[in-house]
């Protein structure tokens, strides 16, 4: 079925920003399965359209710009909902149990993804930090000892929320003989050994060969891609393996509030780097303008992306949360 073109005759009047947000998303949505786009494709679009329109009537650009995180969050959300449904579509527990199974995936998902850009952010960060400008700008120890307590706490929410989940799907895994279970469950502590075999060779062997020591760079990148294939391998299998397992719902229910804590701390660390960076704009223009990025890329370029995967993140977690209590308390109600 074809899906309704943000370009064609009977849009031509639109404002670009809806154009242009039209387009976008009607791109995203191939992070769908066939079959729904399919299925849905042109009725999304238009229900998009006309979202758009009435956002720009009532408050113009600025209003649309507002919601491009949020529609953004509400496509991954349901993206990773739709290929949940497809791989395992007859999953353990009943429809309620899916629903917090498949909210409490995307907050961890959501959390994974945080804290990968977070950790760019340290690094991006590192130097600055070892500098004169802390001891002349408080501002900049101050928001990134906010972040590092912050980081703590939704680590603390994450392993509180998640560990019992976690014990409960190998307790199944075990008694049930599932074996697929278990060897999901290996692949976070194998990702792990990989990554550190990989800086045991890097250490090792850069002092004494030519070649790690000329191509530094690649050797960075190397270990970026190692460890962000890591993590995505990682969070797939722990999702798989819950959706494959027989967890009680108030344990889901108990994770979801975990969430909530790891969701506020992720707020309270994106809103700390955002001040962080408009500090170093403000302090230290040079640096900020500069190549101290991740892996030398621009410090703004760096900074904006990192930001930008910050408030995704944080929006697929908050729509998950809103899924999961929201929808979660109306369909047991009924």
């Amino acid at each position: 079925m074809m899906q309704d073109q943000p370009n064609s005759p009977r849009h031509q009047r639109d404002p670009r920003i809806l154009l242009v947000s039209l387009w976008v998303y009607q791109r995203l949505l191939a992070l769908y399965p066939a079959t729904f786009r399919c299925a849905f494709g042109q009725e999304i679009m238009r229900v998009a359209r006309q979202t758009y329109l009435a956002t720009y009537h009532s408050g113009g650009c600025a209003a649309v710009v507002r919601i491009w995180i949020p529609s953004l969050a509400e496509l991954l959300y349901g993206a990773l909902a739709e290929y949940t449904a497809l791989l395992f579509p007859h999953q353990k527990g009943a429809p309620l149990m899916a629903r917090y199974r498949q909210s409490a995936s995307a907050v961890f998902a959501a959390y994974i993804a945080f804290v990968l850009v977070g950790m760019g952010f340290a690094k991006m960060s590192e130097d600055v930090m070892k500098s004169s400008l802390p001891a002349t700008y408080p501002l900049f120890t101050i928001g990134y000892d906010v972040i590092a307590v912050l980081a703590v706490i939704s680590l603390l929410a994450v392993l509180v929320g998640g560990l019992p989940v976690a014990l409960a799907a190998l307790r199944y895994a075990w008694e049930h003989r599932r074996r697929d279970i278990l060897a999901r469950f290996a692949v976070p502590p194998v990702a792990l050994l990989l990554i550190f075999a990989y800086v045991l060779i890097v250490t090792t062997l850069h002092p004494r060969n030519s070649i790690f020591a000329t191509n530094i760079h690649l050797v960075g990148i190397g270990f970026v891609v190692l460890f962000v294939a890591g993590a995505i391998a990682s969070t797939y299998a722990v999702i798989t393996a819950l959706a494959n397992s027989e967890i009680p719902l108030p344990m889901f229910r108990f994770t979801l509030l975990a969430g909530v804590v790891a969701t506020a701390a992720m707020l309270g660390m994106a809103i700390a780097a955002l001040l962080w960076i408009l500090n170093l704009w403000s302090a230290a223009p040079t640096i900020f303008w500069g190549n101290d990025g991740l892996l030398a890329s621009s410090t703004v370029l760096s900074a904006v992306g990192q930001l930008f995967v910050m408030a995704v993140a944080i929006a697929v977690a908050m729509t998950a949360l809103w899924r999961g209590f929201g929808r979660g308390d109306q369909a047991l109600a009924a």
